[in-house]
């Protein structure tokens, strides 16, 4: 069973068919070196929602946010304070992880349009690693406030990881599934929280799944390609931050994965501006 990172079209798996394909951006040289079947194509707006979701209406996620990296739609993000965003690590990782290439819009449920700010500074956790993707959080620093609106707000922090069977939100530009098209509307969707016992059981083989990583399942509905660094939401908290996930998008079996904000809030406070 492959997996994915869901950032900027980026899949890696434990064994890949003759004629199979990633579509990614360049991974970083520890993927590269595990993976090293893995093949390269452009990000291509043509080419990438997630599944199963709706278009969101105003109001709906006021706090999600794109980020653009060379101008180039790569993740999703959460507002956080007024000068801070919090995205996954591997949405900023790699050679060309600097300050100067990224960019934020809020403000808007069309992904081409909103006002525009960007980064002046990354903090990715220390302890962030791209086997087996623990730690996958990151803050970025805005160049100058964003401006609150109906349409742009903070989400808070929670301060305990949902139970089992909660439903959750999640919302994003990702891909509509595996190898679609990417929406310029932002999507919105519901998954529901999986025990670590079970998601243990189902990823072990493939992935450890830590304390660090909060699972959510739905067989019509999931995060995709281009989700990664957004929001899961909880009684209008923030408890996830999209990670990675079985590279089909949506599965029967295999749920999403996503950085446990309750485990990681410390460090997120500490990071944040």
């Amino acid at each position: 069973m492959k997996f994915m990172i869901l950032f900027a079209l980026i899949a890696i798996g434990t064994s890949v068919a003759i004629g199979e394909q990633a579509i990614r951006l360049p991974l970083p040289d520890a993927i590269t070196e595990k993976f090293p079947w893995m093949i390269n194509e452009p990000l291509n707006d043509e080419r990438e929602r997630i599944v199963g979701g709706s278009n969101a209406s105003p109001g709906d996620a006021v706090y999600q946010i794109a980020l653009f990296r060379k101008d180039s739609f790569t993740c999703g993000g959460s507002l956080i304070s007024s000068r801070t965003v919090l995205t996954a690590a591997h949405c900023v990782f790699g050679d060309e992880a600097t300050p100067s290439y990224f960019k934020i819009r809020y403000n808007t449920l069309d992904r081409t349009n909103g006002p525009p700010i960007g980064v002046s500074k990354i903090y990715r956790h220390n302890l962030y690693s791209s086997s087996p993707i623990d730690y996958d959080v990151a803050t970025l620093i805005l160049s100058q406030p964003f401006t609150p609106s109906a349409n742009a707000d903070i989400i808070p922090l929670t301060t305990s990881e949902p139970a089992d069977g909660t439903k959750l939100q999640i919302t994003g530009w990702g891909r509509l599934k595996s190898g679609g098209t990417l929406p310029t509307i932002l999507q919105i969707a519901s998954v529901t929280k999986m025990s670590r016992t079970k998601c243990s059981s189902t990823w072990g083989s493939v992935n450890a799944i830590t304390n660090r990583m909060l699972c959510a399942h739905n067989s019509n509905q999931a995060s995709c390609n281009g989700d990664s660094g957004g929001p899961l939401v909880s009684n209008g908290h923030l408890v996830g931050v999209v990670s990675w996930g079985p590279s089909t998008c949506l599965s029967t079996k295999y749920p999403t994965i996503y950085s446990n904000v309750a485990n990681l809030r410390n460090w997120i406070i500490s990071n944040t501006v």
